[in-house]
């Protein structure tokens, strides 16, 4: 174990013995040099901390100066308008030095109106990247009706990124003779007529719904028809009835009337119904599900029904 040993400057040698004797012996000093060991002595007896603390006073001495003008500044009430002030010359030199938007790369646009990005976040090239606040930059371009999430990053030194994700068009709603592309969600995301106008083939494989209140419905609708993924792709338009229910007009014309509250098995009902007995290929007109016993098809005028087809084989010549 270290022992630690502290050599005091004041220690003087003991009482008696030889040590008096030898400094009875020595011979007096010149007084020059008899002040000089007395001002050794003094330096000597300072206690070890003081150099450190002086040290340390006069690095401090400047962080007071300035914290004192910065309450100073807060009382008076311009602290706030000097940090901004300061911030903004930063921001500026910091163009100059060449951190400034030079371009912006947009990726997963594919609906999105570039125009409308640069016009939501406000930029030009040129201005100063930093000025950028990332978490408002992100919060506008959610705010456009395609982007479903956004991120936005710097590259510095001139690079602003961004990363879209798009909501998908799920059906065109007709309402009031306006055509509105809506999301699964029954979002409203752009004016289907104008899209067709620019060239956008894509709107039109989307089904349509008719109603005043339809969107709100969509995502009921759309989640049932998931489970019949096979009825989901015959599926043309769908009206929302009296505000309670869903009649569905197929590709090859024929109208599905749906029940208010048990529309997924209904419409599992008729997938199997299909799937059986190709219903849904026949000559027919409608089919209510209505009833929660039976399913009711109204035919045409030359309809030809699954289970009439053995009656008409065994008498030729009769039509149904």
């Amino acid at each position: 174990m270290s022992t630690r040993l502290s050599i005091d400057p004041q220690f003087r040698a003991g009482f008696g013995g030889s040590a008096n004797r030898g400094r009875e012996d020595m011979p007096v000093p010149p007084r020059a040099m008899a002040k000089s060991a007395q001002k050794g002595n003094r330096r000597r007896a300072w206690p070890r901390w003081t150099r450190p603390a002086v040290k340390a006073a006069i690095l401090l001495t400047p962080v007071l100066v300035v914290a004192g003008m910065a309450v100073s500044a807060w009382q008076r009430g311009t602290f706030a308008e000097t940090t901004a002030a300061l911030q903004e010359s930063l921001i500026q030199t910091s163009a100059s030095a060449g951190f400034a938007i030079a371009d912006v790369l947009v990726e997963g646009r594919t609906e999105t109106d570039p125009a409308s990005i640069l016009r939501v976040l406000g930029v030009q090239r040129g201005d100063p990247i930093l000025a950028i606040t990332l978490s408002d930059a992100k919060e506008k371009l959610e705010s456009l009706p395609w982007v479903a999430s956004a991120s936005i990053e710097r590259h510095l030194p001139g690079i602003l990124f961004v990363r879209l994700t798009e909501r998908q068009p799920m059906a065109i709603w007709q309402h009031d003779r306006k055509f509105t592309v809506i999301d699964r969600e029954g979002r409203p995301l752009a004016d289907a007529t104008e899209l067709a106008r620019r060239g956008n083939r894509r709107i039109e494989t989307l089904p349509q719904v008719v109603g005043a209140n339809a969107p709100m419905q969509v995502p009921k609708l759309l989640a049932a028809l998931d489970n019949v993924p096979a009825l989901r792709e015959k599926v043309s338009a769908a009206s929302w009835v009296g505000d309670r229910r869903w009649d569905l007009k197929l590709k090859n014309g024929v109208v599905v009337k749906l029940p208010e509250a048990r529309m997924p098995s209904a419409l599992r009902q008729l997938a199997e119904m299909d799937a059986t007995g190709q219903v849904l290929d026949r000559d027919i007109v409608a089919i209510d599900l209505r009833q929660n016993d039976r399913a009711v098809l109204q035919t045409s005028a030359t309809a030809v029904l699954p289970w009439t087809e053995e009656e008409n084989k065994k008498k030729p010549g009769k039509k149904t």
